[in-house]
């Protein structure tokens, strides 16, 4: 592996922020840092890096699954929540850095992350309370937000799981626990004093009996599968259904008789009748949802017929009569597809096959599918032709390719790239036009004790000389580590 340069960065004097800040347990006390733009939208919500206007907002690398058994407010750093300014470039000003969420951020799910809406930040940490055995616990979790300049922070509520899929909306938390969907409202929280008792937080069940489920930021409306429960629970087939975040509209798009002609019986029509795993999801620019799913119907065993694609608007009740389009016709019910990439309802999915390597499957295809990437494969992100990945696991590159032709894969970027803990962060900026200005990847850099680096992949060289043009060689360092922390403490 060729030598990484990393940048030189100056940190800033902590000392008056965090000597004022390791208080007791619980007390949430932290000096305000100022600044932050609760006016602005957030971008690339539910990773480990969010932009809001002129600031960045990250967590400051990982460090592990437990914090050493103690998550005390104002002990974390690495690990912690952290804030910077960015320049008129884009860049990451790393002597701007400040901890905003001093606290321990880890959910074992690729799908965890925080998320920003208005002045609140949204974030899981890890709970260590002792029972009366005195054993620290090793699953609970606290949902809690911070106001962007950190001055006020409010523990929302907590459950008994670190590896729960959830996500933040504007005024609710959703999570999956033990095939349901719950919610804990927070619009009856106060907005501007700490607490750590929930007070206002109201918690309820959104929907039960799920099997499958698809969800995405930025859009109000999730789509699950509903089992069969009672006096039906005996059938083959199961119920297709979307609901909004705030309880609203819902609905079942699919079910026994969905796609029965008139009189048409169930039993005299079992290709008819169908059952569902959701795959996932992709919002149009027109704000309708293509949703991806797996589709069998039962004939003494289950007949898995492929993956399917249906694009559905916020007025369509019912499936029938929603174009749907069979992207693939897999005949294996534990290889449908499970790892997919969608694309959007004019152009298909990059879907695992068979051999766990991805293929193009197009819309309105008339031949078949591309084969996109050898075995073993992730892509995490797309824009326009160009699909990015990486290994599956224990990844040292970055790799683009066209995935719309028969092409050679090209190295973007040589260095140890984190992979097993949240997803990669892919942060595209546009002009006015449309055109792709800047594509920021942020990365925990394994081969530096993964810690965040960025590098902007539009003007970014791969090599060890200077980059022409003022073009960047070499990932950025962001953030800071403990130990550099503590000698600015020594030093001051």
């Amino acid at each position: 592996m060729k030598k990484r340069i990393i940048w030189s960065v100056a940190l800033i004097a902590l000392v008056a922020i965090l000597a004022a800040c390791l208080v007791a347990c619980n007390s949430y006390k932290w000096k305000s840092i100022g600044g932050g733009d609760a006016n602005a939208e957030a971008q690339s919500n539910g990773g480990y890096f969010v932009r809001q206007g002129k600031y960045a907002y990250f967590i400051n690398g990982y460090a592990g699954t437990d914090a050493d058994g103690s998550n005390e407010w104002g002990d974390a750093v690495v690990q912690s929540i952290v804030r910077a300014e960015l320049d008129d470039k884009g860049d990451v000003k790393n002597d701007t850095v400040k901890v905003v969420v001093p606290k321990f951020i880890y959910n074992s799910n690729v799908n965890g992350g925080f998320a920003i809406y208005g002045k609140w930040i949204y974030y899981a940490t890890p709970n260590y309370r002792k029972g009366n055995t005195g054993t620290a616990s090793t699953t609970d979790t606290d949902f809690m937000r911070t106001t962007i300049d950190g001055s006020v922070t409010q523990l929302i509520a907590r459950i008994g799981t670190r590896s729960s899929q959830y996500m933040f909306t504007k005024n609710r938390i959703l999570y999956y626990d033990a095939n349901t969907i719950r919610y804990i409202d927070v619009s009856g929280m106060s907005n501007s004093k700490s607490t750590d008792k929930g007070k206002g937080a109201k918690e309820g069940v959104l929907v039960e009996n799920v099997a499958s489920f698809a969800w995405k930021y930025g859009c109000d409306t999730i789509f699950y599968v509903r089992t069969l429960t009672g006096e039906n629970s005996y059938k083959h087939y199961n119920e297709l259904c979307a609901i909004n975040v705030d309880g609203s509209a819902q609905r079942t798009l699919a079910t026994e008789d969905t796609f029965l002609d008139e009189g048409e019986k169930p039993e005299n029509a079992i290709q008819k009748v169908y059952s569902y795993t959701l795959r996932d999801m992709y919002v149009e620019q027109d704000g309708s949802v293509t949703i991806y799913y797996a589709k069998s119907y039962y004939d003494s065993a289950a007949k898995v017929m492929g993956l399917f694609m249906a694009n559905v608007k916020a007025a369509d009740n019912s499936l029938k009569g929603v174009t749907e389009q069979q992207l693939n016709t897999l005949e294996n019910a534990s290889s449908t597809s499970a790892l997919i990439y969608p694309l959007g309802k004019d152009k298909g999915a990059l879907a695992y096959d068979n051999n766990n390597m991805y293929r193009y499957y197009k819309a309105n295809a008339t031949e078949g599918a591309l084969k996109v990437t050898e075995a073993s494969q992730k892509i995490w992100f797309v824009d326009g032709d160009k699909a990015y990945y990486t290994a599956a696991s224990s990844a040292t590159t970055l790799l683009c390719i066209d995935y719309t032709q028969k092409s050679t894969a090209a190295v973007v970027m040589t260095e140890g790239i984190k992979v097993d803990w949240l997803a990669l962060e892919f942060v595209p900026t546009y002009d006015g036009q449309g055109k792709l200005t800047r594509l920021d990847f942020y990365f925990f850099a394994t081969d530096d004790e993964n810690y965040v680096h960025n590098i902007d992949i539009v003007t970014f060289k791969d090599n060890n000389t200077d980059g022409e043009d003022g073009e960047r060689v070499g990932s950025a360092y962001l953030g800071f580590a403990r130990e550099e922390k503590e000698e600015e403490e020594a030093t001051a």
